[in-house]
């Protein structure tokens, strides 16, 4: 599946955009970092505290797999002895507030 043209910008989704006729080079790893076209100028890249901390949390986030094996074991354990009594009141409110977030 392509998307294109998301934005309206006449440029395919994901592609690149630096400003006015510049064309960026994008590297991982080692590399000049120099901007392509002019010749001689660069441009650098400063990210602030508050980017490095979300990407970071980005990183951290795909690498968890989202599992809290405590809970489950715990939760395992009290069905299996059948003290699990679950609230459906609470189960209701939360599948209520749910379906009213996908529809606003």
């Amino acid at each position: 599946m392509d998307i294109n043209d998301i934005l309206g910008t006449g440029k395919s989704y994901g592609q690149n955009r630096v400003g006015s006729g510049q064309t960026a080079e994008i590297s991982s790893g080692s590399g000049s970092g120099k901007a392509r076209g002019s010749a001689g100028s660069s441009d650098t890249v400063t990210l602030s505290g508050d980017a490095k901390l979300f990407a970071q949390a980005v990183r951290d986030a795909q690498s968890d797999s989202g599992v809290r094996t405590d809970r489950v074991a715990e939760l395992k354990a009290l069905v299996e002895s059948g003290e699990y009594q679950p609230d459906s009141r609470k189960i209701a409110e939360k599948l209520l507030l749910s379906e009213i977030d996908l529809l606003s």
